[in-house]
Parts: structure tokens; sequence; C-alpha cells
């Protein structure tokens, strides 16, 4: 019952052939039944049936295609380490000593050259990362004696299903010739036993803290130890931010549920599991209760094909999704999984910004170089505007319309080779968000914003748009040139504030709550048909008891009580303040000579 190879492999194709017949040949079945089994079922078809006419019309109308991770035969380094202040041949020092001995060492090596100033916190988490590395080492090798294994048990299990057959088949005809059953029954043939398939020691690190503080570029490092050119370890890795990722899944999920599939969420994760090893996820947060529904399934889903994924977040991982709608039904279970899975914890925090603090923003005479100050060039404004066009473009533009997301379009002032011109209020001012953002930061390597305001906290959601898209350029190397009411450290000031506002009150009730009745709760609740100010949000969220509302309490969070309404709208104003925070940092980050040459960079690229 061995087959040689030759004759296995012609055996495989026989029987996928005969099972992929079968296939069709019951959809056909199925599809000459269905006027019947509509007529016996009073004219409704079953579920099964329809998967089945689903999956038949999708071979017929051609769906777009699923989206992929892009290849990762040979990955450049990550945008992080392409923005460091240092000479080609330097860096590729630095990256090779990482990729034999691990990001700690690549820490290392950066503080060896001066680049970077040594920081507790960050060491703490170099190591953190250096053991996620280790143990990946270590279930690649297990892996591969698995595997090797694995083969070794399919042939024997395959045999011993072969012969156990053929004794069974003897047996039952020994009986039927003699009924007497005088003779004893031979003894089972004892089945090979499947080898268990090694599992990771810690499947990832979810590092956490304020802006600046280096997160970003010691996830940088992990990746690219993990599988850039000559590494040890040869893991291929994709890094991505956050919400670009989940724009993806999101629609993958929609084109698999259109095809009639089901379990969906696993055939991503098959998908992914298929093309990469590491996944790295930049400013990792769940905003809405459709996000928080598939992480823990897609992620346990990944670990158990073992993916180890690395996230960066501003919030600690008790604070995701914080006072969310329905947060109950999903982050609890996902932070569940990440313990259970062992997970590594890192907080990753300074009062210095090391993003600004190791790069001085570029400031002449007349100014910052791509932010221009209404206040101090005056009537100058415009003039200064068409000679930056004129200089990344080469030539005058023209008025166009550029595609976004999901079949629209958008009109651009001026564009020409590359460089875009849009006015504030066309792209933060209408209803647009990243997706469009990512849209934009494809197709022009330059970009030109005018008339930005200095925000108050009216404008918190222009402000959060305005954030989305800094984000979206920033990771891009996007050269964005801007006209302004302030400097950019200014710029958002007030909505940075918003990062303080506390979402819960550990004393209990405040003294507010306990003087005032409903209706006065009802009077002051921003959210009522009344107008009010985004003042008065965080104003009465500290004086009448929305402070009261613990995390993830969602039985005032539906709807029935206003409180966790309010405590729901806070939490999204505090993103909106952590956002401002990171977003003001990248752009005194974007005035700097380091950033025009990754820019630079990438436009040769």
């Amino acid at each position: 019952f061995f087959l040689s190879p030759e004759s296995r492999d012609t055996t495989f194709s026989a029987m996928r052939a005969v099972t992929a017949a079968l296939r069709v040949e019951r959809l056909e079945v199925l599809r000459k039944c269905t006027p019947q089994l509509r007529c016996a079922s009073g004219g409704r078809t079953s579920r099964k049936l329809r998967q089945a006419q689903s999956a038949q019309n999708t071979t017929q109308t051609e769906l777009p295609p699923l989206p992929r991770l892009p290849s990762v035969g040979s990955q450049e380094p990550p945008p992080g380490l392409r923005r460091l202040r240092l000479e080609q041949a330097k860096l590729e020092s630095v990256l090779e000593a990482g990729r034999k001995l691990g990001p700690s060492e690549a820490y290392a090596a950066l503080l060896r050259s001066d680049i970077l100033q040594s920081d507790r916190a960050q060491v703490a988490c170099s190591a953190a990362l250096n053991r996620l590395w280790e143990s990946l080492l270590v279930f690649r090798d297990e892996r591969r004696v698995w595997e090797a294994a694995h083969a070794t048990w399919r042939l024997e299990h395959a045999a011993w299903k072969a012969e156990e057959a053929e004794a069974r088949r003897l047996r039952t005809k020994k009986t039927s010739e003699d009924e007497s059953g005088s003779e004893p029954e031979a003894t089972p043939l004892p089945m090979p036993l499947e080898p268990p398939e090694p599992t990771i020691q810690t499947y990832g690190c979810y590092v956490w803290g304020s802006v600046g503080s280096g997160k970003s570029l010691l996830t940088d490092l992990f990746v690219d130890c993990c599988g850039g050119p000559g590494s040890r370890l040869g893991f291929a890795w994709r890094r991505v931010h956050f919400h670009e990722f989940m724009l993806e899944i999101h629609q993958e999920l929609h084109q698999l549920r259109r095809a009639g599939r089901e379990k969906t969420t696993q055939a991503v994760a098959r998908r992914i599991a298929s093309e990469v090893q590491v996944l790295a996820f930049d400013e990792f947060q769940i905003t809405n209760i459709s996000d928080a529904l598939i992480v823990e399934t897609l992620f346990d889903a990944l670990f158990q094909r073992g993916v180890a994924v690395v996230m960066t977040s501003n919030r600690p991982p008790e604070d995701l999704y914080k006072d969310g709608l329905n947060r109950h039904l999903a982050i609890p279970q996902f932070l569940a999984l990440l313990e259970r899975r062992n997970v590594a914890f890192v907080e990753v925090s300074s009062v210095c910004d090391f993003r600004f603090a190791l790069a001085e923003p570029v400031r002449g005479e007349t100014g910052w170089r791509d932010f221009i100050e209404k206040a101090e060039v005056g009537a100058a404004v415009e003039e200064r505007l068409r000679s930056a066009f004129a200089e990344a473009a080469g030539e005058a533009g023209e008025p166009t319309t550029v595609p976004v997301a999901w079949g629209r379009s958008i009109a651009v002032e001026e564009a020409s080779a590359g460089v875009g011109r849009f006015s504030f209020d066309r792209l933060c001012g209408d209803a647009l968000n990243a997706d469009d953002y990512l849209h934009l930061a494809h197709r022009f390597h330059t970009l030109l914003l005018t008339d930005v305001p200095r925000f108050s906290l009216e404008q918190h959601n222009e402000a959060r748009r305005f954030t989305n898209l800094v984000d979206c350029l920033y990771e891009r190397h996007v050269r964005l040139i801007i006209s302004a009411d302030a400097p950019p450290e200014q710029l958002l000031e007030s909505m940075t504030a918003l990062a303080t506002v506390e979402l819960t009150h550990s004393d209990g009730p405040s003294p507010g709550l306990a003087s005032s009745g409903s209706s006065d709760w009802v009077r002051n609740n921003p959210f009522s048909p009344e107008p009010s100010t985004v003042e008065a949000v965080t104003r009465s969220a500290n004086s009448i008891g929305a402070t009261a509302v613990e995390a993830g309490d969602d039985d005032t969070a539906t709807g029935a009580g206003v409180a966790g309404v309010m405590a729901g709208a806070l939490g999204s104003l505090q993103e909106s303040g952590f956002a401002a925070k990171r977003a003001t940092s990248r752009l005194l980050h974007m005035q700097t000579q380091d950033y025009l040459l990754a820019h630079q960079r990438n436009r040769i690229e």
C-alpha cells in the first residue's frame, strides 16, 4: 500500500479532478431542482441553496480582486528606519547587526552611532522585542522539525488506514464464511500518533506610551530584524497602519460574503498566514464596534496559524475602546486572548518627544520651510504657495479631479507632476476620511494645503480629519506644504487638552450628580436637542457625573441612560486629543532636513 512519489502525485491529481467534477455536478443538480424546491417550500429557498446559487453566480460575475499583502521577497526597511539621520552604509551596518543578533543589538548599534539618546524605557522595550525575536527563532527550528515529522506521519497514517481497511474487510469475509466464530479476532493495528504542533512562547508585544517616545522606531527595528535581507530569522513581515489594515479586512470580508463563503474571518486569517509570519500595527486603536467584534476572532485565528503580532498605541491595553458602545461584548475577550497567548505589554513613555528633539526643524529668516504662517508673511502667502508649487512640480498645474475611496472623486485646485493643491475646507471640511487620504498619499508626492485655521474645540471634527490626513501623509513621506493661521506647535493646542479629559471617576459619582436631577442632566447634556458647545461637554463631564460611568458600563451606554452616551462621546474626544498630540509632533518633524531627505528618497524609489 506504499506508493511511489510519482504514483502518489498522479493519484492525488485524479482525486482532485474527481472532487471538482462532483462539485460542479452538484451545483448543476441544485440549479435544475431550484423551481421544484421553491414550489415545495412555498417559494422559499434554503440557506445552503442560496449559497450554492451565489457561488455559481460568482463564477459568472467577476468580483473585484481581493486585497493582497505586498511582496515580501526583498522588502526595504520600514519607514521609521528610512527617516533616520544616517548614511546608507551606516544604516546597513546597523540593520545587519540586528538581523543576525536581534533588535536589542540593532538598538545598541544606533546608540553607538550617536543617532539616539539612551532611554531606560526604550532599552526595556528593545529587550522585550528581543525575547519575542528569540522565541520566533526557536519556533522556526521546531516548526521545521515538526513539518518533517508530520510529513512522515501522514504517510504512515495513510498506510495504517489502508491496512486497517483491508484487515476489516478480511474479518468481515471470514465471519460470513465461518459463523461459528471459534477463532479469536486479530488484534487491531496500533494507529500512529500525530506529532504535536509546536507553539510560540510569546505571540507578540503590545507597546504603548506617549507621543514621540520611540515606539514606532523600535517596532521598525524589530520587523527588519525578522525578515530583512540576510536575516537569521528569515520571516516575511508586514508593517501597516492599523486603520489601513482594517479597511482591507472589511473589504475582503465583504467580498467573501458576496461569494457565499462561510467562516470568512478564518479564510482571511488563513490567507494572511500564508503570506507573512509577522504583523506590525502602527497606531493600534479601536474606535468602533465593528472593529471591536472582529479583532478577537481574527487575532485568535492568526495566533493559531503561528503569526506573531506587534502593536504600538498611545493607550494602555485596558483603555482600548474605553466606554465604547457594547464594549463588554468584545474587548475583555480580546485582552484575555492576548494574556493567554503571552503577549507582552510594554510601556514606553517619556517627557521628551524624541522625534522632535533629535532633528531640529528647519526655520530660516523667512519662517518654516514648508509651513507658511499668514501673520508673518502677510500678503505674500499666495506668492509663497505658487513658488513652492512650481519648485516641487517644475511646471504650472491645472484644475482636475482625482479618484478617492469607494468610487468617489474629489476636485483638485491645481495638480501637475505628482503635486496637488487643496484648500482646507475641501480636504477637512467635507466628509472625507482616512481611506480617501490614503488614495491621495499614493497619488501625490507633494501636497499643498491652504488656509488651515487655528483649531478651536468646536472644530474637533475638522481637526480629527486633519490629524488623519497628517498621519497618512507622514507614513508615506509625502511632503506637506501648509499655509495656516498659527505655527505648527500652536495649531492643535486646544485639541491636545482633550487627551487629559477623565473618562471614569475612581471615587464614585462626583458631587454634582447627587444634587442634580435627571431633568438638570438633560438640560446640560450636550447631546440633547438643545444646542451645546464642546466646552460644555468637557465642563459638564467633570461637574455633573459623566465621570461616574465606569469603563465598559454598557447598561447605561446603550441609549437608555444619557450618562453612558456622554462617556462614549468623551472617549472619542480623548482619542482626538491623542491624535492631535501625535499630529503636532509629526508636523514639526516634517519640517526637518531628515524628513525631506526621506521624502526625496521615496520619490526616487
